[in-house]
Protein backbone atom coordinates (compact mmCIF):
# COMPACT_ATOMS: atom_id res chain seq x y z
CA UNK A 1 0.00 0.00 0.00
CA UNK A 2 1.11 3.31 -0.75
CA UNK A 3 1.89 6.24 1.80
CA UNK A 4 0.82 9.43 1.40
CA UNK A 5 3.12 11.95 2.34
CA UNK A 6 3.01 15.18 3.83
CA UNK A 7 2.60 18.40 1.43
CA UNK A 8 6.40 20.08 2.08
CA UNK A 9 7.99 16.09 1.84
CA UNK A 10 5.47 16.24 -1.53
CA UNK A 11 6.88 18.87 -2.96
CA UNK A 12 10.50 18.20 -2.17
CA UNK A 13 9.61 14.89 -4.41
CA UNK A 14 7.77 16.47 -7.25
CA UNK A 15 10.81 18.52 -7.59
CA UNK A 16 13.14 15.96 -7.39
CA UNK A 17 11.54 13.91 -9.41
CA UNK A 18 11.38 16.71 -12.24
CA UNK A 19 14.39 17.51 -12.32
CA UNK A 20 15.69 14.02 -12.26
CA UNK A 21 13.29 13.08 -15.33
CA UNK A 22 14.61 16.39 -16.86
CA UNK A 23 18.40 15.34 -17.05
CA UNK A 24 17.24 11.58 -17.30
CA UNK A 25 15.43 12.00 -20.86
CA UNK A 26 17.96 12.36 -23.28
CA UNK A 27 19.31 9.12 -21.72
CA UNK A 28 16.58 7.22 -21.80
CA UNK A 29 15.29 8.74 -24.95
CA UNK A 30 17.90 7.46 -26.66
CA UNK A 31 17.73 3.68 -26.14
CA UNK A 32 14.35 2.75 -24.00
CA UNK A 33 15.73 -0.83 -23.86
CA UNK A 34 19.01 -0.11 -22.60
CA UNK A 35 19.04 -1.78 -19.35
CA UNK A 36 21.11 0.83 -17.71
CA UNK A 37 18.96 3.55 -19.14
CA UNK A 38 16.98 5.53 -16.28
CA UNK A 39 12.91 5.23 -16.96
CA UNK A 40 9.90 7.11 -15.11
CA UNK A 41 9.12 3.91 -13.10
CA UNK A 42 13.07 3.83 -11.50
CA UNK A 43 12.38 8.13 -10.78
CA UNK A 44 9.17 6.96 -9.30
CA UNK A 45 10.77 4.28 -7.21
CA UNK A 46 13.26 7.16 -6.35
CA UNK A 47 10.35 9.41 -5.17
CA UNK A 48 8.18 6.05 -3.36
CA UNK A 49 11.82 5.46 -1.30
CA UNK A 50 12.35 9.17 -0.31
CA UNK A 51 8.63 9.91 0.87
CA UNK A 52 9.20 6.03 2.89
CA UNK A 53 12.21 7.49 4.59
CA UNK A 54 10.54 10.74 5.62
CA UNK A 55 7.15 8.73 6.62
CA UNK A 56 8.42 6.13 8.52
CA UNK A 57 12.02 6.37 9.67
CA UNK A 58 12.80 6.41 13.24
CA UNK A 59 14.11 9.53 13.50
CA UNK A 60 12.48 12.92 11.83
CA UNK A 61 15.03 13.52 9.08
CA UNK A 62 15.26 16.81 7.46
CA UNK A 63 15.29 17.10 3.45
CA UNK A 64 18.41 18.58 3.47
CA UNK A 65 19.72 15.97 5.21
CA UNK A 66 17.78 13.42 3.12
CA UNK A 67 19.20 14.85 -0.34
CA UNK A 68 23.24 15.38 0.72
CA UNK A 69 22.74 11.37 2.08
CA UNK A 70 21.48 10.45 -1.54
CA UNK A 71 23.79 12.58 -3.63
CA UNK A 72 26.69 10.96 -1.30
CA UNK A 73 25.32 7.34 -1.86
CA UNK A 74 25.36 8.01 -5.54
CA UNK A 75 28.75 8.81 -5.44
CA UNK A 76 30.33 6.52 -3.11
CA UNK A 77 29.31 3.93 -5.32
CA UNK A 78 30.96 4.64 -8.33
CA UNK A 79 34.54 4.08 -6.42
CA UNK A 80 36.71 4.84 -3.44
CA UNK A 81 37.85 8.53 -4.47
CA UNK A 82 34.42 9.97 -5.45
CA UNK A 83 32.71 11.79 -2.68
CA UNK A 84 30.21 14.58 -1.32
CA UNK A 85 31.61 17.60 0.00
CA UNK A 86 29.89 19.67 2.61
CA UNK A 87 30.92 23.10 3.02
CA UNK A 88 33.59 22.30 5.69
CA UNK A 89 34.70 19.60 3.35
CA UNK A 90 34.79 21.79 0.57
CA UNK A 91 36.51 24.43 2.50
CA UNK A 92 39.10 22.03 3.93
CA UNK A 93 40.02 20.60 0.06
CA UNK A 94 40.98 24.67 -0.27
CA UNK A 95 42.79 24.47 2.79
CA UNK A 96 44.99 21.90 1.47
CA UNK A 97 45.49 23.71 -2.24
CA UNK A 98 46.55 26.65 -0.18
CA UNK A 99 48.15 25.60 2.51
CA UNK A 100 46.24 27.98 5.27
CA UNK A 101 44.55 26.64 7.53
CA UNK A 102 43.62 26.67 11.66
CA UNK A 103 45.85 23.94 13.82
CA UNK A 104 48.77 24.25 16.12
CA UNK A 105 51.83 23.92 12.80
CA UNK A 106 52.98 20.31 14.40
CA UNK A 107 53.38 17.26 11.42
CA UNK A 108 52.68 14.10 12.91
CA UNK A 109 52.55 10.40 11.77
CA UNK A 110 49.97 7.99 12.61
CA UNK A 111 51.10 4.98 15.60
CA UNK A 112 48.92 2.28 16.29
CA UNK A 113 47.54 3.85 19.78
CA UNK A 114 49.17 7.67 19.12
CA UNK A 115 50.56 10.12 17.03
CA UNK A 116 54.20 10.83 16.73
CA UNK A 117 55.53 14.18 16.09
CA UNK A 118 57.51 14.66 13.21
CA UNK A 119 58.50 18.31 13.30
CA UNK A 120 57.13 22.00 14.73
CA UNK A 121 56.95 24.49 11.85
CA UNK A 122 59.02 27.41 12.93
CA UNK A 123 57.31 30.28 14.78
CA UNK A 124 53.88 27.83 15.35
CA UNK A 125 51.87 27.00 18.83
CA UNK A 126 53.78 23.78 18.80
CA UNK A 127 57.04 24.75 17.67
CA UNK A 128 56.70 27.85 21.07
CA UNK A 129 55.19 25.11 23.62
CA UNK A 130 57.79 22.97 23.24
CA UNK A 131 56.87 20.21 21.48
CA UNK A 132 59.91 17.92 20.26
CA UNK A 133 60.20 15.40 17.19
CA UNK A 134 59.86 12.01 18.66
CA UNK A 135 57.49 13.29 21.01
CA UNK A 136 53.96 10.38 21.38
CA UNK A 137 50.59 12.60 21.74
CA UNK A 138 48.48 9.61 23.64
CA UNK A 139 45.71 12.08 24.65
CA UNK A 140 43.94 14.79 22.97
CA UNK A 141 41.72 16.99 24.99
CA UNK A 142 41.73 14.17 27.65
CA UNK A 143 40.61 11.63 24.92
CA UNK A 144 43.09 8.88 25.06
CA UNK A 145 44.30 7.67 21.72
CA UNK A 146 43.82 3.86 20.97
CA UNK A 147 43.51 1.86 17.53
CA UNK A 148 39.94 2.95 17.14
CA UNK A 149 40.48 7.11 16.72
CA UNK A 150 44.22 7.37 15.77
CA UNK A 151 43.36 7.62 12.16
CA UNK A 152 41.05 10.43 13.05
CA UNK A 153 42.74 12.31 16.21
CA UNK A 154 45.41 14.08 13.24
CA UNK A 155 42.11 15.86 12.40
CA UNK A 156 41.26 17.25 16.29
CA UNK A 157 44.27 19.25 16.45
CA UNK A 158 42.88 21.20 14.01
CA UNK A 159 40.17 23.84 14.79
CA UNK A 160 39.16 27.51 14.21
CA UNK A 161 41.61 29.87 15.40
CA UNK A 162 41.84 31.18 18.87
CA UNK A 163 40.19 28.21 20.24
CA UNK A 164 42.22 25.55 22.79
CA UNK A 165 43.70 22.00 23.06
CA UNK A 166 45.73 20.48 25.13
CA UNK A 167 47.78 17.31 24.75
CA UNK A 168 49.03 14.65 26.88
CA UNK A 169 52.58 13.67 25.61
CA UNK A 170 55.12 10.94 26.23
CA UNK A 171 58.66 11.75 25.55
CA UNK A 172 61.51 9.71 25.99
CA UNK A 173 63.78 10.56 28.87
CA UNK A 174 60.37 11.81 30.86
CA UNK A 175 59.13 8.95 33.47
CA UNK A 176 55.76 10.72 33.56
CA UNK A 177 53.95 12.05 30.52
CA UNK A 178 53.77 15.60 29.91
CA UNK A 179 50.71 18.16 29.53
CA UNK A 180 50.78 20.93 26.51
CA UNK A 181 48.28 23.30 26.63
CA UNK A 182 48.38 24.94 22.98
CA UNK A 183 45.91 27.99 21.38
CA UNK A 184 45.27 27.24 17.63
CA UNK A 185 46.35 29.78 14.95
CA UNK A 186 46.48 30.08 10.98
CA UNK A 187 48.83 28.29 10.18
CA UNK A 188 50.84 29.17 6.96
CA UNK A 189 51.92 25.87 6.04
CA UNK A 190 55.23 25.44 3.62
CA UNK A 191 55.13 22.35 1.91
CA UNK A 192 59.23 21.82 1.25
CA UNK A 193 61.77 22.12 3.60
CA UNK A 194 65.59 21.25 2.97
CA UNK A 195 68.10 19.65 5.81
CA UNK A 196 71.56 19.45 5.46
CA UNK A 197 73.60 16.22 6.64
CA UNK A 198 77.21 15.88 6.92
CA UNK A 199 79.54 14.80 3.87
CA UNK A 200 77.72 17.69 1.96
CA UNK A 201 74.18 15.31 1.41
CA UNK A 202 70.98 17.13 1.47
CA UNK A 203 67.13 16.07 2.14
CA UNK A 204 64.46 18.36 1.05
CA UNK A 205 61.08 17.14 2.32
CA UNK A 206 57.81 17.76 0.65
CA UNK A 207 55.05 17.50 2.89
CA UNK A 208 51.84 18.08 0.13
CA UNK A 209 51.44 19.58 -3.62
CA UNK A 210 50.14 23.02 -3.27
CA UNK A 211 50.44 26.10 -5.16
CA UNK A 212 53.40 27.15 -3.95
CA UNK A 213 55.64 23.84 -3.96
CA UNK A 214 57.13 24.62 -7.21
CA UNK A 215 58.18 28.08 -6.41
CA UNK A 216 59.45 26.99 -2.57
CA UNK A 217 61.50 24.34 -3.99
CA UNK A 218 63.02 26.37 -6.92
CA UNK A 219 63.92 28.88 -2.87
CA UNK A 220 66.08 26.05 -2.36
CA UNK A 221 67.40 24.49 -5.31
CA UNK A 222 68.55 27.90 -6.09
CA UNK A 223 70.21 28.52 -2.61
CA UNK A 224 72.04 25.32 -3.60
CA UNK A 225 73.44 26.19 -6.58
CA UNK A 226 74.51 29.60 -5.77
CA UNK A 227 76.68 27.21 -2.42
CA UNK A 228 80.83 26.73 -3.48
CA UNK A 229 80.03 23.50 -4.02
CA UNK A 230 76.69 21.32 -5.00
CA UNK A 231 75.22 18.34 -2.48
CA UNK A 232 77.02 15.00 -3.21
CA UNK A 233 73.38 13.29 -3.16
CA UNK A 234 69.86 15.10 -3.24
CA UNK A 235 67.14 12.80 -0.93
CA UNK A 236 63.42 13.69 -2.06
CA UNK A 237 61.28 12.83 1.26
CA UNK A 238 58.25 12.16 -0.09
CA UNK A 239 57.25 9.88 2.79
CA UNK A 240 53.42 10.48 4.36
CA UNK A 241 52.80 12.87 1.27
CA UNK A 242 49.27 12.24 0.44
CA UNK A 243 49.12 14.22 -2.90
CA UNK A 244 47.33 17.42 -4.10
CA UNK A 245 47.86 19.65 -7.34
CA UNK A 246 48.58 17.40 -10.12
CA UNK A 247 50.13 20.80 -11.65
CA UNK A 248 52.42 20.90 -8.76
CA UNK A 249 53.40 17.03 -9.07
CA UNK A 250 54.85 18.39 -12.73
CA UNK A 251 56.37 21.01 -11.98
CA UNK A 252 58.27 19.37 -9.35
CA UNK A 253 59.51 16.89 -11.48
CA UNK A 254 59.93 19.60 -13.84
CA UNK A 255 63.05 20.43 -11.84
CA UNK A 256 64.78 16.86 -12.20
CA UNK A 257 63.72 16.31 -15.84
CA UNK A 258 64.39 17.67 -19.20
CA UNK A 259 61.95 16.98 -21.79
CA UNK A 260 60.88 14.38 -20.65
CA UNK A 261 56.97 12.40 -20.20
CA UNK A 262 56.26 12.89 -16.09
CA UNK A 263 52.64 11.74 -16.98
CA UNK A 264 49.63 10.81 -18.73
CA UNK A 265 45.97 10.29 -18.15
CA UNK A 266 43.36 8.21 -19.79
CA UNK A 267 39.65 9.33 -18.86
CA UNK A 268 36.21 7.97 -20.67
CA UNK A 269 36.37 11.09 -23.29
CA UNK A 270 39.49 10.80 -25.34
CA UNK A 271 39.15 14.93 -25.50
CA UNK A 272 40.29 15.23 -21.97
CA UNK A 273 43.11 12.64 -22.08
CA UNK A 274 46.47 14.63 -20.69
CA UNK A 275 50.12 14.09 -21.50
CA UNK A 276 52.27 16.62 -19.29
CA UNK A 277 55.80 16.79 -19.90
CA UNK A 278 58.70 18.49 -19.04
CA UNK A 279 60.81 21.57 -20.23
CA UNK A 280 64.19 21.65 -21.49
CA UNK A 281 65.69 23.06 -18.35
CA UNK A 282 66.74 21.23 -15.90
CA UNK A 283 68.28 21.58 -12.34
CA UNK A 284 71.11 20.23 -9.97
CA UNK A 285 71.90 17.77 -13.12
CA UNK A 286 74.76 15.75 -12.12
CA UNK A 287 73.64 15.41 -8.41
CA UNK A 288 72.52 12.09 -7.70
CA UNK A 289 69.09 11.00 -6.17
CA UNK A 290 67.02 8.85 -3.81
CA UNK A 291 63.64 9.11 -3.48
CA UNK A 292 61.93 8.12 0.22
CA UNK A 293 58.32 6.53 -0.42
CA UNK A 294 56.43 4.59 1.92
CA UNK A 295 52.25 3.51 1.92
CA UNK A 296 51.57 7.25 2.96
CA UNK A 297 52.71 8.30 -0.63
CA UNK A 298 50.05 8.71 -2.59
CA UNK A 299 48.22 10.74 -6.02
CA UNK A 300 50.95 13.71 -6.58
CA UNK A 301 53.66 11.95 -4.86
CA UNK A 302 53.67 8.55 -6.79
CA UNK A 303 53.33 10.65 -9.89
CA UNK A 304 56.80 12.35 -9.08
CA UNK A 305 58.28 8.59 -7.70
CA UNK A 306 57.52 6.99 -10.69
CA UNK A 307 58.29 9.39 -13.29
CA UNK A 308 61.77 9.60 -11.49
CA UNK A 309 62.06 6.27 -11.77
CA UNK A 310 61.15 5.56 -14.52
CA UNK A 311 63.64 7.86 -16.44
CA UNK A 312 66.45 6.57 -14.61
CA UNK A 313 66.89 9.99 -12.24
CA UNK A 314 66.37 8.78 -8.81
CA UNK A 315 66.68 5.84 -7.06
CA UNK A 316 62.90 4.71 -5.24
CA UNK A 317 63.86 3.31 -1.70
CA UNK A 318 61.44 2.53 0.72
CA UNK A 319 58.05 0.52 1.17
CA UNK A 320 55.37 0.60 -2.33
CA UNK A 321 53.41 3.55 -1.70
CA UNK A 322 49.87 3.63 -1.60
CA UNK A 323 48.16 3.03 -4.89
CA UNK A 324 45.72 6.30 -5.65
CA UNK A 325 46.31 6.54 -9.11
CA UNK A 326 43.03 8.25 -10.58
CA UNK A 327 42.26 12.12 -11.20
CA UNK A 328 39.58 13.72 -9.18
CA UNK A 329 37.76 16.99 -10.14
CA UNK A 330 35.97 19.32 -7.52
CA UNK A 331 32.92 21.37 -8.77
CA UNK A 332 31.31 23.54 -6.32
CA UNK A 333 27.78 22.84 -5.81
CA UNK A 334 25.20 26.00 -5.16
CA UNK A 335 24.57 25.34 -1.51
CA UNK A 336 28.42 26.01 -0.46
CA UNK A 337 29.56 22.38 -0.74
CA UNK A 338 31.00 20.50 -3.54
CA UNK A 339 31.18 17.20 -5.50
CA UNK A 340 35.03 15.00 -5.60
CA UNK A 341 34.58 12.59 -8.89
CA UNK A 342 36.93 10.44 -10.83
CA UNK A 343 37.26 11.66 -13.98
CA UNK A 344 40.86 9.75 -15.29
CA UNK A 345 43.28 7.61 -14.41
CA UNK A 346 47.14 8.27 -14.13
CA UNK A 347 49.79 6.08 -15.64
CA UNK A 348 53.46 6.51 -14.96
CA UNK A 349 55.51 7.50 -18.09
CA UNK A 350 56.44 3.61 -18.93
CA UNK A 351 52.42 2.87 -18.40
CA UNK A 352 52.26 1.38 -15.47
CA UNK A 353 49.36 1.77 -13.85
CA UNK A 354 48.96 3.55 -10.59
CA UNK A 355 45.62 3.38 -9.25
CA UNK A 356 45.56 -0.07 -6.17
CA UNK A 357 49.03 -1.26 -7.08
CA UNK A 358 51.64 2.35 -6.36
CA UNK A 359 54.89 2.30 -7.09
CA UNK A 360 57.10 -0.57 -6.12
CA UNK A 361 60.53 1.01 -4.90
CA UNK A 362 64.02 0.06 -6.23
CA UNK A 363 65.47 -1.20 -2.61
CA UNK A 364 62.53 -1.98 -0.14
CA UNK A 365 63.32 -1.48 3.41
CA UNK A 366 61.18 -0.34 6.41
CA UNK A 367 60.00 3.57 5.87
CA UNK A 368 58.85 4.30 9.24
CA UNK A 369 60.21 7.59 11.23
CA UNK A 370 63.18 5.47 13.45
CA UNK A 371 65.89 7.73 14.45
CA UNK A 372 68.90 5.77 14.58
CA UNK A 373 70.65 6.36 18.18
CA UNK A 374 74.25 7.07 17.45
CA UNK A 375 73.51 9.88 14.50
CA UNK A 376 70.44 11.44 15.67
CA UNK A 377 69.38 10.51 12.06
CA UNK A 378 66.07 9.51 10.60
CA UNK A 379 67.21 5.30 9.96
CA UNK A 380 66.13 5.51 6.05
CA UNK A 381 67.47 8.86 5.13
CA UNK A 382 71.12 7.25 6.80
CA UNK A 383 70.05 4.16 4.21
CA UNK A 384 70.00 6.44 1.50
CA UNK A 385 73.06 7.89 2.17
CA UNK A 386 74.78 4.58 2.38
CA UNK A 387 73.38 4.18 -1.32
CA UNK A 388 75.09 7.50 -2.19
CA UNK A 389 78.40 5.69 -0.43
CA UNK A 390 77.73 3.09 -2.62
CA UNK A 391 77.66 4.66 -6.26
CA UNK A 392 80.23 6.59 -5.33
CA UNK A 393 82.63 3.71 -4.49
CA UNK A 394 81.59 1.54 -7.23
CA UNK A 395 82.23 4.89 -9.46
CA UNK A 396 86.34 5.06 -8.25
CA UNK A 397 86.29 1.29 -9.10
CA UNK A 398 85.51 1.99 -12.54
CA UNK A 399 87.19 5.10 -13.26
CA UNK A 400 90.80 2.90 -12.19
Amino acid sequence: MRFDPNNRSRKVVQWLLAGLLALAMPVWAEDSSRSSAVGLEDLRAFADAWGYIKSHHVDDIDDRRLLEAAIRGMLSELDVHSAWLNADDFQGVEEQATGRYGGLGIRVAIQEDHLQVIDAMGDSPAKRAGLMPGDRIVAIDDETLNPDNTSKASNWLRGTPGTDVALTVEREGEEQPLRFALRREIIHRSSVSVEYLPEDYAVIRIRQFQQNTARELDDILSMMQRADSLPAGLVLDLRDNPGGMLQSAVAVADRFLASKLVVYTESRNPDENLRLSTSPAVRLAEVPMVVLVNNGSASASEIVAGALQDHGRAVVLGEATYGKGSVQTVWPLRNGGGIRLTTARYFTPSGRAIETQGIEPDVVAAASYTIDPESGQDQLVLKAVSLFRSAQRLNRVQDH
